[in-house]
Formats: C-alpha cells, structure tokens, sequence
C-alpha cells in the first residue's frame, strides 16, 4: 500500500509538472553542431519514452510564476491588451459541461502573466497563443474537477494551506512583492486563491490515480513490446553535404561527395578495415573513434538512417550509401541486444502513465462536451 501511494503522489506531481509544448520546427540550414546529435543521442542507452502526450495541465503556480513561456526578469508593468475580443465580463468563451467560463475569468488569469512578462512586445497572434493556452487549462480543470468530485475526491485542510503556502512563497519571490501586495495589485482574496488551488488539488489527485500504472501493467506491455526495446549498435562514415556554416552545398559538390562516398562503401565492402577508413574519411565526430555511435534505440537517430541500420545483421554493411539531411553515410551494424525490463521499468510507468493522463483528459473533454467559443 505504500509503494502505491507514493506512486500515486509521483503521478499527481507528474500531472502537476506537465506544460504544453510545441514541437520546433525543422530549420531549412543544418548547423554543424548539429552533427553532435547521432554522436550523443547514440550515448542514451536506455530506454526512452516516445510520442509523450503533455497534459494541458498546470498549477496555480506554474501558470502564475511560468507564465506559459512568459519570461520573467524583465521590467515589469505592462497591462493586460485591452483590444483582447475575450474580456468581457458577460461574455460565455468556453462551457464544460453546464459550466461556463467568461472573459473575466480568463482576464483575471492572464493579467499577471502580462505583469510578469514586463514590457516585452507582443504581437496579436503571441497574446492569442498565450489565451488559447490558458483557455485550454481552464477547461481541462474544469472537466477533470467535475470528474473528480463525482469520485468524491478530496483535499484537507493541512494539504490545501500547504500548498497555498508554498504557492504564495513562489509567487511572492516571482513577482518580487509580499502577499498582500500581491493580492492587492490583482484583485484577489486569499480565499479566492484557496479555492482555485483546491480545485485544482482535487483534479491533480484525480488524475494521479487515474493514471497510476503498477509493475505488472509495465511489464505485460514491456512482453508484448519487446521491440521497441532492441537496441543496436553501429559505426558509420559521414561525407557531410554541409558546410561549416550550416549551410547546403552546391548540388556540383554534394555529386562529388556521393562518388567519394560509394568509392569508400566498396573498399569497405572489400574488406578494409571500417574503423580505420571512417578515421581517415569520416566527417562526424565519431571518426576518432572508428565512427562507433555506440548503443541506440528507435527513435534515437534520423529516419533514413535509422531504418538502414535496424535492417542490417550483425556485422554487415548496409549495400548502399544512406543520405540524411547531415549528408551519406556508410554504416555498418556491430551489435544488438534487448534493454532488461528492470533497466526500463521506470522509464516505461512514466510513458504509460502519460498515455493514460492524455486518453483520460480526451474522453472527459468529450464527456463533458467542451466547447470553446
């Protein structure tokens, strides 16, 4: 019983900590440095967790003291846009269920991110980014609460002034005001603080049991997954058809470097030995080490290679030179071996446990029908 309680603590902490990120956009120029990424990500050994679903999902304090991507530090000062199209008081922006949220609680939200975030500048489509964010987190509460109360989920009182405490000492250290400045400067109570964090404490304790995933649960998928646990092991020869600066190279060149490239495939092909031709061909990193890119997973290096390398057996080289967006490559697969369930388990509860917080919140946000206006 106490393992499953501390785990149960470790997922609502693990919900509490959950932001919404955007993916980066691939850059249309490759920096050199760049290249230390199959060098690296070949380090990571174990088992990673791919495809990870953020819950939209903060603290008061996160949302209060983060901002959502605001940063902080700035001069501070500036006021909520008035132009905003969500900040009437009556207006209706979003419904869970038969509950509604109006532009003035969004605004009591938002107005000290845009404190926090001093004088920055902001254009339309960042401040509509940042409300769609914070409209995503007030309805996500909202549902997960409505669910929570129907479980009869509850918060004491030592639990709710704890984390009012803790709470206030971030915001107040944030904000580089006392409590009561604070609560002046915006328009709150204590009380109407307390009752947001309580909400929220009781839809973070909901989830957190939600999504609890045991030893067992880990290890029947783990059984019937054992794939995605392979890992591989390789070194290559990288002919790079990119220049210092990151930028392409002229199509004239990348030709002369895919003829260098098949030239060093057939002597290799031949017998020579790899590590010694990667040291004197290679481009990457890894050429002072024979290019060995050590142990990897799926997921862990680019696409092209990545599915070379995983067809190959042990000890062959691929019958052809793999392009990338770094440039050709030479690989030739050196090893394998299957990550123990032990080595993974923890690595994996968190995954799974993620996959049952986003299908959680799905399926309430359709239960309860949330629309945003």
């Amino acid at each position: 019983m106490s393992e499953d309680k501390n785990q149960n603590n470790d997922n609502q902490e693990q919900f509490k900590d959950n932001v919404v990120k955007q993916e980066n956009l691939e850059s249309s120029e490759i920096k050199d440095e760049e290249l230390e990424e199959l060098r690296e990500k070949s380090k990571r050994n174990k088992f990673k967790i791919k495809n990870k679903k953020a819950v939209f999902i903060t603290t008061l304090v996160g949302v209060l003291c983060v901002g959502i991507g605001f940063v902080s530090g700035k001069e501070v000062g500036r006021k909520l846009p008035a132009t905003s199209k969500h900040y009437n008081s009556s207006k209706v922006i979003a419904t869970v269920g038969e509950e509604k949220i109006t532009g003035e609680q969004l605004k009591k939200k938002m107005e000290p991110l845009f404190y926090l975030n001093g004088k920055k500048a902001m254009t339309d489509e960042e401040v509509s980014a940042y409300e769609s964010k914070m409209i995503d987190y007030m309805t996500t509460t909202q549902a997960l609460y409505l669910e929570a109360q129907k479980e009869k989920v509850t918060v004491t009182d030592d639990e709710l002034n704890s984390d009012y405490q803790t709470t206030m000492s971030s915001i107040t250290k944030e904000f580089k005001m006392t409590e009561d400045e604070y609560l002046k400067k915006f328009n709150f109570t204590k009380e109407s603080i307390k009752e947001e964090l309580k909400k929220e404490l009781i839809a973070s304790k909901y989830i957190g049991t939600a999504s609890e995933v045991s030893d067992k649960e880990a290890k029947n998928y783990y059984d019937k997954n054992k794939d995605e646990f392979l890992q591989v092991r390789a070194s290559h020869i990288l002919i790079k058809n990119i220049d210092d600066q990151g930028k392409a190279v002229s199509d004239n060149q990348k030709k002369k470097n895919k003829e260098q490239a098949e030239k060093i495939l057939k002597r290799a092909q031949s017998g020579e030995d790899f590590a010694t031709l990667a040291k004197e061909y290679s481009q990457d990193t890894s050429a002072s080490n024979g290019g060995d890119l050590n142990f990897f997973g799926k997921g862990q290096m680019v696409e092209s290679f990545e599915n070379a390398v995983f067809k190959l057996e042990n000890g062959k080289i691929a019958d052809k030179v793999i392009e990338s967006n770094y440039g050709y490559h030479i690989i030739k697969k050196t090893d394998e071996k299957y990550n123990g369930f032990d080595e993974v388990k923890e690595d994996l509860k968190y995954k799974l446990s993620y996959d049952k917080q986003s299908k959680t919140v799905t399926n309430l946000l359709k239960k309860y029908n949330v629309k945003v206006k």
